[in-house]
């Protein structure tokens, strides 16, 4: 009986017109993942590497105002994958990640530097 009780709301909503409406976008969904798609490469790996080099890329954590978090690494790291992304490459070699301090718009400011690369996929 307490089983036909729980399942009623169930059995009568399925009969209902009912419509599920969301904010929720494809292309949001794409680009929160489009960094998962580069993966971070030493430069002592690049040997072993079949790659293209597309360009150099960098990404930035920029901390504008005193109650915002402090910029990271990791921010900065994963704009440049992203831009990496963008670039329709998969790869990314760091080259240097730079603390700045009082620069235009930020009080603290990491940058990360690197260079895009499209690693062929082994088979």
């Amino acid at each position: 009986m307490k089983r036909l009780i729980l399942m009623m709301p169930l059995l009568a909503s399925g009969c209902a017109n009912f419509a599920f409406n969301t904010n929720l976008d494809k292309k949001n969904f794409d680009d929160y993942f489009k960094p998962s798609g580069v993966e971070l490469y030493q430069q002592s790996q690049l040997a072993d590497l079949n790659y293209l080099y597309l360009g150099t890329v960098e990404g930035q954590s920029c901390q504008e105002k005193s109650d915002q978090p402090v910029p990271s690494a990791a921010t900065a790291r994963t704009e440049a994958r992203t831009k990496v992304a963008d670039m329709g490459g998969n790869g990314l070699v760091l080259d240097k990640c730079s603390e700045l301090t009082g620069t235009s718009g930020c009080l603290k400011q990491i940058v990360c530097y690197g260079q895009a690369l499209k690693v062929a996929e082994e088979k």
